[in-house]
């Protein structure tokens, strides 16, 4: 299954540069401050989610705490590796790789309750789970991930997906441990080689609008598709659509896809289009587009004498349709009054975004996906929100001022090609690279080494069990 091109490194030669690309990784993602000592409560801790955010907080809890009473609530029994799902669907990974059991990395000291919960109750300081079971606590922390919501797009439901051309990478079930967002997007990705013997075919990758779990994913998608149908001798019109101004938030980072999209054959980006419907039979997209119209710069008082709002409706016709989809916290969180009501948060865990306590409930932190924050949906995020989490529950819990403060810590490698990857660190403040050579203006083999090889042995046995 594996891709083999003259371009990419032999997996023999790959191989030999894994230490270094972990040894590369390690020092992005460690904290080279103190080792945690170990703390003594008779708190009782639950984590809700059985996710990366939530066992490396497990993890980093039990190495930092003497004899904890944890609980987790967790269904899956299965952890996927999720970044692994875009090379499953790019041909590189085998979905099996992708997967190990996660009692691996819940020690049986930890009580793990293998249900899901349905109804939290902050001001009781309990949850309920799916079989009526309540399940008290001191101190709660929240690292349910994320939901993903199809629906939201008029026209369209989750199970049409795999069906009519439409492809999202996305698709699993965390709760079950299954993932087939990989092999059906490899399946739609040799749909459309297929297709290009009989024309060019007219491919469009969608990122819905609201916060998402690694959101340059579309991009990935399309850069390695596009990559791929080029080694085969194909090309196609490719469509991006996206509601930001611009392919990244940082300009810099901006530019470099920029530079990458001219190695392909006609990219158009759509900004500031928001998907609202699509038309799942025919195949046509519906767009949002909002603009504004400026007239009249007057140079004395620095403004525009006129300012006009526009909104047109756009249809887009595809032949194929990929989609990262809107997204949101799971239903009980949104049912509960632990989410946001309103905002550019609405239906996302409502926590200090620096310190990651709940906004209302003291006792409750969030830590991953799940959070209402501006940035921190990558696991980089998580192994510093977990250390954040820790040091603030030790202040809270000694009843102390929460110094420790979340700085948006984020780590994206966007894949640009089989072979390249432009490799962006940033924070709250903008690109924030651990070293100065770690030049994101321009894509780099060695962080595709890391990011294929590297990245998952760094995951399973370094990252989740907070060793790194």
């Amino acid at each position: 299954m594996t891709i083999q091109t003259k371009n990419i490194l032999s997996r023999r030669n790959a191989i030999k540069l894994i230490p270094l690309s972990i040894m590369t990784a390690t020092s992005l993602n460690a904290n080279w401050g103190e080792a945690p000592k170990k703390s003594v409560t008779r708190k009782k801790f639950l984590i809700v989610g059985g996710g990366s955010s939530a066992i490396i907080i497990l993890s980093t809890l039990l190495k930092s705490i003497k004899d904890p009473d944890i609980t987790i609530i967790a269904p899956n029994e299965i952890h996927l590796y999720q970044p692994g799902q875009l090379y499953v669907a790019t041909g590189i990974f085998d979905n099996d790789e992708i997967t190990k059991d996660n009692a691996d990395f819940i020690p049986k000291s930890v009580n793990w309750i293998k249900e899901k919960v349905e109804t939290f109750l902050p001001d009781e300081n309990a949850v309920v789970t799916n079989t009526a079971k309540k399940v008290s606590y001191d101190y709660l922390i929240v690292a349910t991930g994320t939901q993903y919501r199809y629906e939201y797009i008029k026209g369209l439901s989750q199970n049409d997906i795999g069906t009519n051309n439409l492809a999202s990478v996305y698709i699993n079930d965390t709760d079950k441990g299954t993932a087939e967002g990989g092999p059906l997007t490899w399946k739609w990705l040799n749909e459309i080689k297929e297709a290009s013997k009989e024309r060019k075919q007219t491919v469009l990758f969608v990122k819905a609008s609201g916060l998402l779990k690694c959101g340059a994913t579309a991009q990935k998608i399309m850069y390695m598709s596009a990559d791929y149908l080029k080694k085969h001798g194909f090309s196609a019109n490719y469509i991006y659509s996206t509601t930001s101004s611009r392919l990244f938030g940082s300009k810099i980072v901006s530019g470099s896809l920029e530079k990458a999209q001219s190695e392909y054959d006609t990219i158009k980006n759509l900004y500031k289009h928001n998907i609202i419907a699509i038309d799942v039979k025919n195949k046509i997209a519906t767009y949002e587009h909002k603009y504004q119209i400026k007239e009249g710069w007057d140079p004395d008082f620095q403004e525009w004498e006129s300012i006009e709002d526009k909104r047109d409706i756009i249809k887009v016709k595809y032949d194929f349709l990929h989609l990262v989809p809107p997204m949101s916290a799971p239903d009980a969180l949104v049912n509960s009054t632990l989410c946001k009501k309103e905002g550019m948060f609405k239906d996302w865990l409502d926590v200090d975004e620096e310190t990651l306590q709940h906004t209302q409930y003291e006792n409750i932190f969030g830590i991953g996906d799940v959070c209402g924050t501006p940035l921190g949906k990558t696991i980089p995020s998580a192994q510093h929100q977990a250390k954040i989490v820790l040091k603030n529950l030790q202040s809270l819990i000694n009843k102390k001022e929460l110094k420790a403060k979340f700085d948006g810590h984020s780590v994206c490698p966007i894949k640009v090609g089989f072979g390249e990857v432009v490799m962006a660190e940033f924070n709250y403040s903008g690109l924030n690279p651990s070293f100065q050579w770690l030049d994101a203006s321009k894509p780099s083999w060695l962080w595709w080494v890391y990011d294929v090889y590297g990245a998952k042995p760094l995951y399973w046995y370094g990252i989740l069990p907070a060793r790194v």
